[in-house]
């Protein structure tokens, strides 16, 4: 198990974690991607399972910044938690369907289970640098976030665009944990409908690695209306 402490880690401090990381015996199994075609002939994006894939990649190499053209990682995914301890989050407040009064502040209060809160590198130069790592109980080290879009229909709210977000840093040994929604009105959130959702990240950032495809979501998302 990896054990980083949570003052190097959750401060945001620029030290190296590299030495928290062993180095492994890479296993590299026999390649079968699947792909849903009508066609007989697969092209597999990639069968390269030896960590190569960068150096035939025309981006750059993941630096630690938050590099939004995209680049390139070489990262491994590093440790992955068993069925007993996978990620599992729940939004408590506000309640979905809600609706809440515009321009007045309110809280989004989360629960998590299986995931050692409190934990982050410095977003600004060790993003995706460092793989998922386990505390001693098997859990993940890592850290939540709230963030809210605006909906228009049944369109998908375009990414780049969100009313609020935050991440939520602080440790909590019971899992739950709140914001107070403020938007660039003031407080609360202007009148609308809103996607509410949490997106759960290891220390390093990354979205957790959860051990097998079949499963509930680590993460969750409310509607709510604001009038």
């Amino acid at each position: 198990m990896i054990h980083p402490s949570r003052d190097l880690v959750a401060r945001r401090l620029s030290g190296t974690l590299h030495s928290l990381v062993p180095v492994n015996t890479v296993h590299t199994p026999t390649s079968t991607i699947f792909k849903n075609t009508a066609s007989s002939t697969l092209s597999p994006p990639s069968n390269d399972l030896n960590n190569n894939i960068c150096q035939n990649s025309n981006l750059p190499p993941t630096n630690g910044q938050q590099n939004k053209g995209g680049s390139c990682s070489t990262t491994i995914q590093g440790q992955i938690p068993n069925v007993q301890n996978m990620v599992s989050t729940l939004i408590i407040s506000p309640q979905n369907g809600q609706t809440i009064p515009a321009n007045q502040a309110f809280n989004v209060t989360t629960m998590t289970q299986n995931l050692d809160l409190g934990f982050f590198d410095n977003p600004d130069t060790q993003y995706y640098l460092f793989p998922q790592s386990l505390n001693a109980q098997g859990q993940i080290f890592g850290h939540q976030h709230v963030t809210i879009q605006q909906l228009n229909g049944n369109a998908p709210p375009n990414p780049q665009t969100f009313a609020f977000f935050k991440g939520l840093n602080d440790p909590s040994n019971s899992g739950v944990l709140s914001v107070a929604v403020a938007s660039s009105t003031g407080a609360g959130l202007p009148a609308g409908n809103y996607r509410i959702c949490t997106m759960t990240g290891t220390f390093s950032h990354q979205p957790v690695i959860m051990p097998v495809a079949q499963r509930g979501a680590q993460d969750d998302c409310i509607r709510i209306n604001v009038q």
